[in-house]
C-alpha cells in the first residue's frame, strides 16, 4: 500500500508545472563607447600569417598605448587600410608621428588589470577588449588609490563604476 500511494503522489507532483520566478541571466561583457583624443608618438606594424598587429604609442593623453589586430586580406595590408578601418580616412591616410587622432570606437571589455605603484603614486592599467580591431589599451593614472583608480577608469571608458569593479584585478607594488 505504501509503494502504491507513494507512486501516485510522485506522479501527481511531477505532472504539475512550476514556473521559475527568476530568469536565467548569463554574464555578458560590458559594452562602452570610447572617445580617444591623442597624439601618435610611434606606430609599429607587424604582419603575421592571419592578421596584422598595429601598436600605437601616444602622448598628451592618459592612454599611452593602443594595440589593434586587423585580419589580413588578399591585398597588401597598408596603413591606408588601417586608417579606413579606424574611420580616419580620408583626413588621415598614414599613421605618422605627431599626428593628432580623434577616434570614437565601440568596445567590449574583457578584463582590466591595474598595477598600483604605491611609492611612485601612480597606476599602470591594461584594458583587454573582445572586439575587432582594438585589442588592448594601456593607461597611466596619477594615483595609486583604489577608489580613485576605479573612478578614473570609469570616466575614461564611459562605464558605470559597478562595471569597472566587476572587471578590475589589482596588483599592488611598493
Amino acid at each position: 500500500m505504501f509503494w502504491v500511494t507513494g507512486d501516485l503522489v510522485t506522479k501527481q507532483l511531477l505532472s504539475l508545472s512550476y514556473r521559475t520566478l527568476d530568469k536565467l541571466q548569463a554574464d555578458t561583457l560590458p559594452q562602452a563607447q570610447i572617445k580617444l583624443n591623442l597624439t601618435i608618438v610611434a606606430t609599429e606594424i607587424e604582419k603575421e600569417e592571419k592578421f596584422t598587429q598595429v601598436e600605437i604609442k601616444t602622448a598628451n593623453s592618459l592612454i599611452k598605448k593602443l594595440e589593434f589586430e586587423f585580419p589580413n586580406s588578399n591585398s597588401d595590408f597598408q596603413e591606408l587600410a588601417i586608417a579606413q578601418k579606424l574611420g580616419l580616412y580620408p583626413k588621415i591616410k598614414k599613421l605618422e608621428p605627431n599626428t593628432q587622432l580623434q577616434i570614437e570606437l565601440p568596445i567590449t571589455l574583457k578584463v582590466i588589470k591595474a598595477e598600483l605603484q604605491k611609492e611612485q603614486g601612480n597606476s599602470f592599467v591594461e584594458i583587454r577588449t573582445a572586439n575587432d580591431p582594438l585589442r588592448m589599451l594601456e593607461i597611466v593614472l596619477p594615483s595609486a588609490e583604489v577608489n580613485i583608480v576605479e573612478e578614473m577608469i570609469a570616466q575614461i571608458m564611459n562605464l558605470p563604476l559597478e562595471e569597472v569593479r566587476k572587471l578590475i584585478r589589482y596588483q599592488v607594488k611598493k
